[in-house]
């Protein structure tokens, strides 16, 4: 069976082909070398989120800082998804990283 992908998931899948052949850091973030963190709030609209809470806020603080010291990375290792990934620009985006 041949499975044929739509203009959009070509092009996303020679992106990635293409840059999955680069080493970190010369290459864009990708899940299989990732640490992924969730923080979960209830859509207001269709592109927009509640703001985190104070305690999200802080519990995302700590664990950055502890990701920093355990794995020895520094902030030019950590991206935020919206940032990178093509997703809705809304999504925590009032997230506090450090």
């Amino acid at each position: 069976m041949v499975l044929k992908l739509g203009w959009s998931n070509t092009y996303k899948a020679t992106v990635y082909n293409f840059e999955k052949e680069k080493s970190y850091p010369e290459r864009f973030p990708m899940n299989e070398d990732s640490v992924g963190i969730e923080i979960v709030g209830m859509s207001t609209s269709k592109y927009t989120y509640e703001a985190p809470s104070a305690i999200q806020n802080e519990s995302l603080t700590w664990l950055v800082s502890e990701l920093y010291e355990i794995l020895s990375i520094g902030k030019e290792d950590v991206y935020r998804h919206p940032n990178i990934a093509y997703k809705n620009s809304g999504e925590a985006k009032d997230a506090k990283w450090e």
